[in-house]
């Protein structure tokens, strides 16, 4: 992979970083849906998916295109949206991947609101509410969905501070100034608001001191 999300420094969310590859040099300037940089292999095959997919009846197709997504569900779940990206990459006709999407639909093998919950599940101990958000977005999950998801489940992020103070080994009442500021900024880099990062550090410290 040649990009990855990086945080802003500010707890705002993250942004773009391009890596560098060997002897220094920027990745290059095609990418292809993944964040993978095109080659002329990768461009070769897509031009043989088309032609394959254009010699195929509409009925066909849009059975290829199904079991295609199957497939890929074999190995990871997906939101809607990675979906028809991983489809349109076979170059499948807009009306085969709209086919096979609502089949998967119907049979709850594609589930936004599911793929949420199970992501907030995942993650609910060990990220940030706003660092989660960000990452349902970008994987194409819609504010309403995620929102309903978060009513359901919701994430207490003073808990989450509590542990990772602890994981830390923070001193609490005995931190120096530049310790609380120093775990300050870790926990904002983690997308961390700096109300519950300030009750999760009192709260602490008076256990510290009990």
């Amino acid at each position: 992979m040649n990009e990855e999300y990086t945080e802003d420094g500010q707890g705002r969310g993250y942004r773009p970083r391009r890596k560098k590859e060997a002897g220094g040099r920027a990745a290059g300037k095609r990418w292809d849906a993944d964040g993978h940089k095109e080659d002329g292999r990768r461009e070769y095959g897509r031009k043989e998916e088309k032609l394959e997919n254009a010699a195929l009846s509409p009925d066909e197709e849009a059975a290829k295109a199904r079991d295609k997504a199957l497939y890929y569900l074999q190995f990871s779940n997906k939101t809607e949206s990675e979906m028809r990206k991983k489809l349109a990459e076979q170059e499948f006709s807009p009306a085969s991947i709209e086919s096979a999407i609502q089949f998967l639909l119907q049979y709850r093998y594609l589930n936004d609101g599911d793929y949420a919950l199970r992501f907030l599940e995942k993650n609910g101990m060990k990220k940030s509410r706003r660092q989660m958000v960000y990452d349902l977005k970008q994987k194409g999950v819609s504010p309403e969905v995620i929102e309903s998801a978060l009513e359901d489940m919701p994430v207490d992020e003073e808990t989450q501070i509590l542990t990772l103070l602890e994981k830390k080994r923070y001193a609490g009442e005995d931190a120096t100034r530049e310790e609380r500021q120093k775990i300050t900024g870790f926990l904002a880099r983690k997308g961390f608001s700096y109300e519950a990062i300030a009750s999760a550090l009192i709260h602490y410290a008076r256990k510290d001191a009990d």
